[in-house]
């Protein structure tokens, strides 16, 4: 499974996504699937994937709560989801977020 799945920036209508590979496994492809958390069909959703550890997704809708999944596939298979959950922001807003890690 994915490491340390989160977003780095969150804007009205995009998200950034960060997360580290499931060492010490090999990962041949990434796969986010994202929905709407209270079921609306119409809200955006979708598939994205890939070879990266970090991916944009955009065309979100305001103020709305998100739920991601991120799956791992490699030659053995796909790995268990990890999930993450975000409000996007009202217009106009942007927070972005800094972590550093102390060694």
């Amino acid at each position: 499974m994915p490491r340390n799945f989160r977003n780095t920036s969150v804007s009205s209508t995009e998200v950034v996504l960060t997360w580290a590979s499931p060492s010490p496994v090999i990962v041949n492809m990434y796969t986010i699937n994202y929905r709407r958390v209270g079921g609306c069909t119409e809200a955006p959703s979708g598939t994205d994937s890939t070879s990266m550890t970090s991916i944009t997704i955009s065309g979100l809708e305001e103020n709305i709560i998100y739920e991601f999944t991120l799956t791992a596939i490699n030659n053995g298979g796909t790995s268990s989801p990890a999930t993450h959950t975000l409000t996007t922001l009202s217009a106009g807003k942007i927070l972005t977020i800094q972590i550093t890690i102390m060694s």
